[in-house]
C-alpha cells in the first residue's frame, strides 16, 4: 500500500499580547524617525554634480513662472501683488527639507486663490473691514496659519487615509469645473470689462458679454498676450514634431513663453507711460510693489474674525491637500518614485505656519509648477532652494519694473496656465467606458462649481462616490461554481477506475469556473449532485451579508428537493409554502456546501450569524445534517469569524447550532499533541475526528487509513477511504510548515472543514459522510458517493 505524507497546520490570529507587542515594536527608532521626517538626510550625503546642474536648470526654469503666477494669483485672491511672492517664498524654502517628491513646488494656486478670492469678496463687504479693523494682511496671515494648524495635526495623526476617499472623476471633474471657473473670473480683466468677480460664474460671464461694447484698451493687451501665449505653445509642439533633435531647447523656450510676454508688455507698458507722460496709464497696471518682506510679523488674530471664516476652514483643508496630493502622487507614479501622503500634509502644515509670519495666504502643490519640474529634469527637492533664491531677487531687485505690469497680461497668464486643468470628450469617453457612474461623479463635480462655490461641488462628488462604494459593498457580485472537464480527463478516469473513484478523481484534475462566465459557462457542468459551490467576491460585512445569505439559499432551492415533504393539509404549512407540491422532482437532496472565500478578505459578527442562520434554514429545507466547507485564504478575520460560528469542526449537538471552536481551542490542540503515550490505535472518522485507534507518536505522526484531517475531538468511529498516510500536527511554526513542503508532504489545514483550494474541498464533498458502521471493516477501502447514499437512506 502506497503511503502519502500530509501535514496539517494551524493559523490562529495573536492574542492582544501579541498585537501590543507587535504595535510597540514598530514604532521607529529615533535614527528612523528621524529620516522620516526629514528625507533630506537619506538623499543629501549622495548628492553629486549631476544633479546640481540638473536641479538648477529646473529651478531657473521654475522660477521664471513663479514670479509672474505669484504676484497673479494673488491679484486673483484680491490681495496686493507682493503677498502672492511671499507664498511663493516659503513653501519652496520648506520643502526640500521635509518633502518626499523631487517635482513638487508649493505656492501660490489658481484654485486655491480662486477659492480664498470667493471668501475675501465677501469680507470686503463686511463693516469691519470697511473700517480698517480687518484687513487684508490679517485675511492672508490668519487662513495660513489655521490652515497650516489643521494640515499639521492631520499629518500627525495620520490622517492622511483620507485621500483617498476623493476618486479620481471627482478630481478631475472638479479641476475642469475650477479651470473654466477661472477663465471666466478672468475674462473681463483680458476683455477690458469691468465686472464683479464675486458672483456665480454664469453670471460673471454673462455680464462680461454685456459689458463688451464699453470694453477699454486693455482688451488689445490681453488679447495679443493670449495670441502669443498659445501661438508659442502650438508653435514649438509643431517644431517638437518636425525636428526631434531640438526638442530641448524648443521645450525651454515654449516653458519661458509667460515670462517673455510680462518682460515685453511690461517693457511696452513703461515707454508708454514714460515717454507718454500720463497722468493715469491709460490701461490698467499693476501699480507699486513695497520691496523685501515688509509685512513679516507675528499673526495678529481677531477673535470676531475668526468665528467669521471659520466655516471655511474645513473646505480650505480640503482643496488644499486635494491639489496637493493629487499631483504629487501622479508625478510619482510618472518618474517611478513613492510619495507618503502624510509627510506631504506636513509640509503643507509647515510652510503654511511659517508662511502666517511673512502674511501668506494658504499655499499648496501647483499643478501647474511641479509638471514643469518634472518636465525639467528635475532630480532633487533642491530645485526648490533656486527658486527661492529667485523669489528673493524679484522681491529686492525687480519691484520697481513690477509696477508697470499690465493687469490684462497677468490675467491672460492665468487663464492660459488653467487651461491645461479642462479635460475634453474623450476623457469623458472613458469615464462611461468604465461605468456610467464615474461620469456621473464628473458632471456633478464639473457643474456644481461652475453654478455654486467650489468645495460645495467636491462634497458633493465626494458623498457621490461613498454612496455608489457603498451601494457596491451592498449589493457584491457572486458567483455559482461547478466544474469544468475536458474530454481526455473523462476517458482516461473512467476506463481506468470505478465509477466513484474517477468521478473523484475527475474533480481533483478539473476546473472550475462559474455558470455564468461568459466563455466557460456553457460548458460548466455541477460539481455533484447535491453539492452546491458559492463564491462571494467581495468581503462579507453587515451591508450585504443578508443579501449574499439569501442569494445562496434561493441557488439550493433551485437545484435541490426539499428533504420531507410539504404537510398533507393546506393548514398545517406555513404561509410561504401554501402552494402545490411539486409532482416527480428529481432534484438531489442537499448534502454540502462549499463556500469559495478567497475572494473574502473581512467579515464581522452579522455575516457569521447569518451565515449560520442559512446553515441551519439549509438543514431544515433538506431534512437533514448539511456539512459546509470552506476555502479561504490567508485572512485572519474570515478564519476567526468561521471558527467562531463553529464551522471548522461543526461539532454539534442535534437540533442546535455549531459549537464555537475558538472557546477551548489551546485545550483542544493540547488534547491531540499531548496524548503521545496511547499504545491504543487510533483512527479518524467519517467527520476528521481522531478515533480510538489512531496512533500518535512522540514526533506527532499520525497513521490512520483516511486522508481527512485530524480533528479535536475523540470519539469511536468509522474508516472513510484511501490507503496508510503519515500525518503530522503543527501548530503555525514556519519551519516546521516549510520543510515538509520542500520534502514533498501535502500541508492541509488542522481543520476538517478548512481548505487551501477548491479541488480539495470539492473531493471531502463528493466523499460520503455516513455509513453504518457494522458494514465497515478496518482493513477495507470504502467509497460511496452522495448520490448512493441518498438512495440507502430513502430506502430506510
Amino acid at each position: 500500500m502506497s503511503s502519502t505524507n500530509i501535514t496539517y497546520v494551524d493559523n490562529p490570529s495573536p492574542g492582544y499580547k501579541e498585537k501590543a507587542c507587535s504595535i510597540f515594536y514598530k514604532c521607529p527608532s529615533p535614527g528612523i524617525w528621524i529620516s522620516e521626517t526629514f528625507p533630506i538626510v537619506t538623499w543629501l550625503p549622495k548628492y553629486n554634480l549631476t544633479w546640481l546642474w540638473s536641479d538648477f536648470i529646473s529651478g531657473i526654469t521654475v522660477g521664471c513662472i513663479v514670479v509672474p503666477q505669484g504676484m497673479a494669483y494673488a491679484k486673483l485672491v484680491g490681495l496686493p501683488a507682493q503677498y502672492g511672492l511671499y507664498t511663493s517664498f516659503v513653501g519652496v524654502a520648506i520643502y526640500p527639507f521635509v518633502g518626499t517628491s523631487k517635482d513638487i513646488n508649493i505656492g501660490t494656486t489658481a484654485i486655491q486663490a480662486l477659492f480664498l478670492g470667493q471668501i475675501f469678496g465677501n469680507i470686503q463687504q463686511m463693516p469691519q473691514f470697511q473700517s480698517g479693523q480687518w484687513s487684508p494682511e490679517m485675511f492672508a496671515a490668519t487662513m495660513s496659519l489655521f490652515a497650516g494648524l489643521i494640515t499639521l495635526a492631520l499629518s500627525i495623526f495620520r490622517l492622511g487615509i483620507l485621500f483617498n476617499f476623493i476618486c479620481h472623476p471627482a478630481i478631475s471633474g472638479f479641476m475642469a469645473g475650477s479651470a473654466i471657473t477661472i477663465v471666466i473670473s478672468q475674462l473681463g480683466k483680458i476683455l477690458g470689462v469691468h465686472v464683479s468677480t464675486i458672483d456665480a460664474p454664469y453670471m460673471i460671464f454673462g455680464n462680461t458679454i454685456k459689458g463688451l461694447p464699453h470694453a477699454s484698451i486693455d482688451a488689445l493687451i490681453g488679447i495679443l498676450s493670449l495670441v502669443w501665449l498659445y501661438g508659442i505653445k502650438y508653435l514649438t509642439g509643431y517644431l517638437i514634431k518636425r525636428y526631434p533633435q531640438h526638442k530641448r531647447k524648443l521645450a525651454y523656450f515654449n516653458m519661458s513663453r509667460n515670462i517673455m510676454v510680462l518682460i515685453f508688455t511690461t517693457f511696452l507698458s513703461w515707454l508708454i507711460n514714460h515717454f507718454g507722460h500720463y497722468v493715469e496709464s491709460p490701461f490698467t497696471i499693476l501699480g507699486p510693489v513695497p520691496p523685501g518682506f515688509q509685512n513679516m510679523r507675528v499673526p495678529k488674530l481677531d477673535t470676531e474674525f475668526i468665528e467669521y471664516v471659520f466655516p471655511n476652514f474645513p473646505s480650505m483643508v480640503v482643496l488644499l491637500i486635494m491639489e496637493h496630493c493629487s499631483i504629487a502622487s501622479s508625478l510619482g507614479q510618472t518618474s517611478d518614485y513613492r510619495i507618503n501622503v502624510n509627510q506631504e500634509i506636513l509640509t503643507i502644515g509647515l510652510a503654511n505656519i511659517f508662511g502666517s509670519f511673512f502674511s501668506a495666504f494658504p499655499a499648496t502643490g501647483s499643478f501647474c509648477r511641479s509638471a514643469v519640474a518634472n518636465k525639467s529634469g528635475a532630480k532633487t527637492p533642491v530645485n526648490n532652494m533656486v527658486v527661492a533664491i529667485i523669489v528673493i531677487l524679484a522681491l529686492y531687485a525687480l519691484t520697481p519694473a513690477f509696477e508697470f505690469i499690465p493687469n490684462p497680461s497677468l490675467a491672460a497668464v492665468i487663464a492660459h496656465a488653467v487651461t491645461d486643468l479642462i479635460v475634453g470628450p474623450s476623457v469623458w469617453r472613458r469615464f462611461w467606458n468604465i461605468h456610467p457612474s464615474e461620469l456621473l461623479i464628473f458632471g456633478c463635480a464639473f457643474l456644481i462649481s461652475l453654478f455654486a462655490r467650489l468645495d460645495i461641488s467636491i462634497y458633493v462628488a465626494v458623498g457621490l462616490s461613498i454612496i455608489v462604494q457603498l451601494y457596491r459593498t451592498a449589493r457584491p457580485r457572486y458567483a455559482v461554481l461547478g466544474r469544468m472537464d475536458s474530454e481526455s480527463i473523462q476517458k482516461k478516469y473512467t476506463s481506468e477506475k470505478s465509477a466513484l473513484q474517477s468521478e473523484i478523481d475527475a474533480v481533483v484534475h478539473c476546473k472550475f469556473f462559474s455558470f455564468t462566465h461568459p466563455m466557460m459557462g456553457q460548458y460548466i457542468v455541477p460539481i455533484a449532485p447535491g453539492v452546491v459551490a458559492f463564491q462571494p467576491r467581495d468581503n462579507i460585512v453587515f451591508e450585504n451579508s443578508t443579501m449574499l445569505t439569501e442569494k445562496l439559499m434561493d441557488e439550493i432551492q433551485r437545484t435541490t428537493r426539499r428533504g420531507k415533504p410539504l404537510a398533507e393539509k393546506l393548514g398545517d404549512r406555513l404561509w410561504n409554502d401554501a402552494g402545490e407540491p411539486k409532482q416527480g422532482d428529481k432534484k438531489p437532496l442537499l448534502h454540502a456546501v462549499i463556500m469559495d472565500m478567497t475572494c473574502v478578505n473581512q467579515m464581522d459578527y452579522s455575516a457569521i450569524h447569518a451565515i449560520k442562520a442559512i446553515a441551519n434554514q439549509a438543514e431544515r429545507y433538506s431534512g437533514r445534517p448539511v456539512s459546509w466547507y470552506f476555502v479561504l485564504n490567508d485572512s485572519f478575520s474570515v478564519r476567526n469569524c468561521l471558527l467562531f460560528g463553529g464551522f471548522g469542526t461543526q461539532e454539534r449537538k442535534p437540533g442546535a447550532p455549531f459549537r464555537s471552536n475558538l472557546k477551548n481551542r489551546k485545550e483542544d490542540n493540547n488534547e491531540v499533541t499531548d496524548n503521545n503515550s496511547d499504545d491504543g490505535q487510533r483512527s479518524i472518522d467519517k467527520d476528521g475526528n481522531i478515533a480510538e485507534n489512531t496512533e500518535i507518536f512522540q514526533v506527532e505522526n499520525i497513521h490512520n487509513d483516511n486522508s481527512r484531517r485530524p480533528s479535536f475531538k475523540k470519539k469511536q468511529s468509522t474508516l472513510l477511504y484511501n490507503n496508510n498516510i503519515n500525518n503530522s500536527i503543527i501548530s503555525g511554526t514556519l519551519d516546521d510548515v516549510i520543510e515538509p513542503c520542500i520534502n514533498g508532504t501535502r500541508v492541509d489545514d488542522i481543520y476538517p472543514y478548512f481548505f487551501f483550494n477548491m479541488s480539495d474541498a470539492a473531493v471531502a464533498a463528493c466523499t460520503r459522510h455516513a455509513i453504518p458502521e457494522e458494514q465497515v471493516s478496518p482493513s477495507s477501502v470504502l467509497v460511496t458517493s452522495c448520490l448512493d447514499e441518498e438512495k440507502k437512506i430513502e430506502k430506510q
